[in-house]
């Protein structure tokens, strides 16, 4: 099949997050199955521009990705405000809509990534204009807890622009069940379908190999390392897991919370002055955001992997502790029952206290975590992107053929 995604961003923009990671695996792997896939993108990688070809196609792993420069005046003229320049924008791109007007003809189908951005509005006119079958992901976009979240300029471009584009849609996906009904809950009424992300377990490895990165070289190799690794975002729940980790820090000295990820939302700064403040300032770490190698190796050597967010789709680094064999303390927000269910790890509500007891508890029973990563990463195996496609597949090709015979 000839498949077009459509995304705000693509790799290497990954202070985008992890929904950019699930979109290239996700591309790369129907490419590995004979498919031709294009994308049609933005160059942004949030608050700085990517540095690669624009408007003309460029092969990233078998997967040809047109990138397009985005063009903001608001953002050009107030990036000197921190709530402006977190942002990644509308991200209109010009060209972008004239580029897949050209390709849509050649087109099987299109499949949408994200709302709230110009690459996948212009996408998604373009497959309706030429009747072809339109696919979308949310990428937990639309969940409540992220639509509080700048909700002035959400909901009125919801309403007006994307609502009544995916009124239209051949299917909606949905990472979780908790995301289907998310769909529901806007009066959308579209087909659904629930899969969720995959991964690649064979690319991740279960112990380090070499030095962690710079900024955590000086943790002892016996202490006891805590990962946070996501955007410092306030839905993310880094705050949560320091003052968690600050209730216990003094009785603990052998462990060490690590706060990885970009902080584009500035919140670093007062993370560091709490840590100070509590006199843990040693035992709290930020690398700011770590890939490749470093990524690789500070997941394996995690003993606990945290997320306390709000509100997840279905949280790539999950995913990947799991396959580095690392135990998890999810919050309900993360809408993974099945990690404690299979005994991968631990799932707690949004509160502190309970959130620092926990912690203790795991500290004082390290054998317990150790337990718990050997049955995530057997349970990472039950993700595999091999596994994933094919479904993904069994939706797209039915829809495909009925296209093709009217």
């Amino acid at each position: 099949m000839n498949i077009v995604f459509a995304a705000p961003a693509y790799k290497p923009a990954h202070k985008f997050g992890g929904g950019v990671t699930a979109v290239a695996d996700m591309a790369e792997h129907l490419a590995k199955r004979g498919h031709k896939v294009k994308v049609f993108t933005s160059s942004s990688n949030v608050d700085e521009l990517l540095d690669v070809p624009c408007g003309v196609p460029v092969d990233v792993e078998s997967v040809e990705v047109h990138y397009f420069k985005p063009y903001s005046l608001l953002k050009k003229c107030l990036s000197f405000i921190p709530y402006v320049a977190s942002a990644g924008g509308l991200l209109y791109c010009p060209g972008i809509r004239e580029a897949l007007e050209r390709e849509a003809p050649n087109a099987d189908l299109f499949h949408l990534h994200l709302p709230f951005n110009y690459p996948c509005y212009a996408a998604g006119h373009t497959a309706l204009k030429f009747k072809k079958p339109l696919f979308y992901h949310q990428h937990a976009a639309l969940l409540p807890e992220y639509l509080k979240f700048r909700t002035l300029k959400k909901l009125p471009y919801l309403l007006l622009a994307e609502k009544p584009m995916l009124r239209k849609a051949t299917t909606l996906f949905a990472l979780t069940s908790y995301e289907e009904e998310s769909y529901r809950a806007l009066g959308l009424n579209t087909p659904c379908k629930v899969i969720p992300n995959g991964i690649d377990r064979e690319k991740f490895r279960t112990r380090p190999v070499g030095e962690l990165p710079k900024a955590l070289r000086e943790i002892p190799g016996n202490a006891k390392l805590i990962l946070f690794m996501a955007r410092l975002h306030p839905i993310k729940g880094a705050d949560l897991l320091l003052k968690a980790f600050l209730r216990i820090g003094k009785e603990r000295p052998d462990a060490f919370l690590v706060l990885a990820g970009p902080d584009v939302y500035n919140l670093q700064a007062g993370f560091i002055a709490l840590a100070k403040e509590a006199g843990l300032e040693k035992q709290v770490l930020f690398p700011g955001m770590v890939s490749g190698e470093d990524k690789l190796n500070l997941l394996a050597r995690a003993d606990i992997f945290c997320l306390p967010s709000q509100a997840e789709g279905f949280s790539m680094t999950v995913l990947e502790a799991m396959a580095s064999k690392t135990a998890l303390l999810l919050s309900t927000g993360c809408h993974f029952p099945e990690a404690e269910a299979k005994g991968a790890g631990w799932e707690l509500p949004l509160d502190e206290a309970k959130w620092a007891d926990k912690l203790s508890w795991l500290l004082q029973n390290h054998g317990k975590t150790l337990k718990a990563a050997e049955s995530a990463y057997i349970l990472s195996n039950d993700y595999s992107w091999n596994s994933i496609v094919e479904r993904l597949e069994a939706v797209y090709i039915p829809e495909v053929e009925r296209n093709s015979n009217f």
